[in-house]
Formats: C-alpha cells, structure tokens, sequence
C-alpha cells in the first residue's frame, strides 16, 4: 500500500513539472500541486498507522500482553495478521512456560529434601515445605533469619562455594544435627541466585550406627558361644573323671572354674543379647500425659530424695508409638537421672512433653551434675557404662528403640544438669 502511494505521487509529480515545462497554462499545475499534497497527506496518514500499529505491537510485547489482537482492518491488514500470529505465538509460549514452572514449583515445595533459593542480598525467592519444617521457620525470607537457629548458620551456608558438598554440626531448636549441604548456582532473568539443598544425617548415622553395632554384638555372640560350647562340654568330661584318687582335687577344681567361668559368660551374652532380639514396634495412639505420669508413679518411690515434675502442653498431646517400649525408654532415662542426682541437693527431675512444629518432644531434665565431657560421645555405644555394675546397654537400647519409631534421642548437658529429648516426627 505504502509503495503504491509512493509510485503515484511520483508520477504525478513527473507529470507536474512536465505540465510547467511546455505549457502556459496555470491551471492545470495547480490542480495537479493539489492532487500531489493529498497524496503526500495520504502518504503521512498511512505511515502513521503503520508507526501506531507497530508501537502497540511492541507495548504488548514490552508488558507480556500477549492477549492483545489487532483488527483486520482495510489499513496493514497483513502486517496486523503477522502481528496477531506472532502475539498467539507468545502466548502459547508463555501459557507452556507457566505450566513448566508451576509444575517445577510444586515439586520443589514437596521434595522430602529441604530446598531453598537465595538472591545476592540474601532474601529467598524460593523456599519448600521440608525447609520451613526443618527450621520450624514457616515465615523463613532471608538467609540471616537462620541466625534464629544458629548464630553462626548464616555465615556457614555464605562460605561454600558453588558446586561443593559441606557436613555443618548445628543445633536446631535445641537438638543437635548433622546436615550435609549442597550448593549451585543458577541465573535468573540476568540475576545469580544461589540453590541450597540440605539434609539432616543425624538419624540417617544413629539407624546406620544402629546396624553396625547390632551386627557386630551378633558377630562377638556367635564366636563366645562357639567358644563356650567346647569348654561346657570339657567340664562335663573331666567331672566324670573324679574317681581317679590321684587327680581327683586338681579335676575338681579345674572343673569348678571352668563351669563357674562358662556360667559367668553365658549369663554375659545373654543380657546383650537382648539388643539383638528388640520386638518389633506395635504403634497406638498414647497419651502423653499418661505416659510420664505412668513413669513417676511407678519410679518415685525408689526416689524418695527427688521431686518428680511433669509439664504436658497441650494436655490432650498424643505420640503413635509403641507404649511398653517407649516405656522402657523413659524408665531406663529416668533411672539414670535418679542415680546421678544421689549427691545432688534439691534433686529435680522434669519430664515434659510438647508440640514443636509438626514433632513431638518429650523430655526428661535433670539438675545433676552433668555427663563428663569425655563420655558424651560414648554414652549410647553398646556396653559403654560408667557404673560398676552396669551392663552399658541401657542408652544403647534406647536409642535403638527411637530409630525403629522414625525419632531421635539427643542428649544436652552441662553444669546445670543433663537433659534427653525423644523426638517424634
């Protein structure tokens, strides 16, 4: 349209100065001048449109408006199809688009991994469900927010570098962890977003902890009782040989060792045993309340020189687990709390139970004088005790039981006394 408009006033203008240069008259030129302004107020007028057309064309792509359509009128008819077809083109790319990160979105937030996004100043452009229940943050918005968890987490996540794997030891909402952290980077719309994800190895290593100590206790049974087994027998054959005056004492009394030594050792492998043979959980429904309250009543009286307290909030609080095993757990915790306040003036014992962000904690606190710092990391290995007569599998137990019930133990203590917290996810 607009090359025909300019071939026209071309030619009438050829035609005008042809009629100014052979002829005289005056009219005309004058009509032809006037036919060649229109075309020019035409030419302008059509050029307009076009430099309209194409102006709205980039608005609507400038503000992603890709629903936008261009009437087929009689002016750029086919330039504003061309455009209708390009914005469609858009739009569909936009609508898939959309789809993918909408999709992409919802995974994210339901991956069982915690998972979240971070721009340079630190605020989060993404941040998944198990991250919110990890922090107990559910308004988690900025990396410096973790200080409320730990001083020094912020600073920590900061210093891995792009593509690295880091093991931090944090403490998260008072129960100590291991998470293993992996970062990337990524650009988005021209800017560098840095992409955390984290998991928690704590119950990961105390179920593998678990598994090697329960197979190396089956491996040291099946050697002591093949060792037993000959040795029982060779008493019994010797004590058969009593009649013979001239070794009758030395028999007797090797016999008497040998059967009081076998004795001493069966009765040793069979209480370790138990660590091999714990049943598996039957979970129901269980009252917390009831629960603690169960425990202080039946230990209390072996604890005069203690006050048993016991803080249940809300009061109707209930875990699904396994009532006599976690029964034996509480029991086997609140003993040893009795026995290391013996010398403690005022003794206390408080077991609590609470919500915390989608688990359960129970714990039991004492105002003793604490665990030696050199036993802490001990104390819930097999056959590791402080006690005289003790058989170092009480914590040991304990801890097995939490992992079959998907929980954690975790121990805090210091000069103000020690504190165990069963943690229900």
């Amino acid at each position: 349209m607009t090359i025909v408009q300019v071939v026209l006033i071309a030619v009438t203008l050829s035609i005008l100065i042809l009629t100014i240069l052979e002829t005289d008259h005056f009219a005309v030129p004058v009509v032809l001048a006037g036919i060649v302004l229109l075309q020019l107020i035409g030419l302008v007028h059509s050029v307009q449109a076009h430099v309209d057309t194409l102006e709205d064309f980039f608005a609507a792509v400038n503000y992603e408006d890709f629903t936008r359509r261009f009437i087929e009128d009689d002016v750029d008819a086919e330039l504003k199809d061309a455009f209708n077809k390009v914005l469609e083109r858009f739009q569909d790319a936009r609508a898939d688009r959309d789809l993918q990160a909408g999709y992409l979105d919802t995974v994210i937030r339901h991956v069982p991994v915690p998972f979240f996004a971070a721009r340079r100043d630190g605020s989060l452009s993404l941040v998944n469900n198990p991250a919110r229940r990890l922090t107990g943050m559910p308004t988690l918005r900025n990396v410096s927010d973790l200080a409320k968890v730990d001083d020094t987490l912020p600073a920590a996540l900061e210093n891995i570098e792009s593509g690295q794997q880091r093991l931090l030891q944090t403490n998260i909402r008072g129960i100590p962890v291991e998470l293993r952290v992996s970062v990337a980077e990524i650009r988005m719309a021209g800017e560098v977003e840095r992409l955390y994800s984290i998991e928690n190895l704590s119950g990961e290593l105390s179920a593998r902890e678990s598994s090697a100590w329960r197979n190396l206790i089956r491996v040291l049974t099946h050697e002591i009782m093949n060792t037993l087994t000959p040795v029982t027998s060779l008493a019994q054959t010797t004590a058969e040989m009593l009649d013979d005056p001239d070794s009758a004492d030395d028999i007797r009394e090797a016999v008497t060792a040998i059967g009081r030594r076998s004795e001493g050792l069966i009765r040793f492998v069979s209480r370790y045993r138990e660590l091999l043979h714990m049943p598996e959980p039957a979970p129901e429904d269980i009252s917390v309340l009831e629960l603690l309250q169960n425990v202080a009543t039946l230990l209390q009286p072996t604890m005069e020189q203690v006050h048993i307290s016991i803080t249940v909030a809300p009061e109707s609080l209930e875990i699904f687990a396994d009532q006599q095993l976690i029964d034996q757990v509480l029991i086997n915790i609140v003993k040893n709390a009795g026995e290391a306040l013996a010398e403690t003036p005022d003794a206390q014992i408080d077991l609590s139970g609470r919500q915390d962000f989608g688990r359960i904690i129970i714990s039991v606190a004492d105002n003793g004088p604490g665990i030696a710092e050199e036993d802490i990391d001990q104390v819930f290995i097999p056959f590791f005790t402080t006690k005289r007569e003790g058989s170092g599998i009480g914590l040991s137990l304990c801890r097995q039981i939490m992992t079959a019930h998907n929980g954690e133990i975790a121990l805090e203590t210091g000069a103000a006394g020690t504190s165990f917290r069963l943690v229900f996810q």
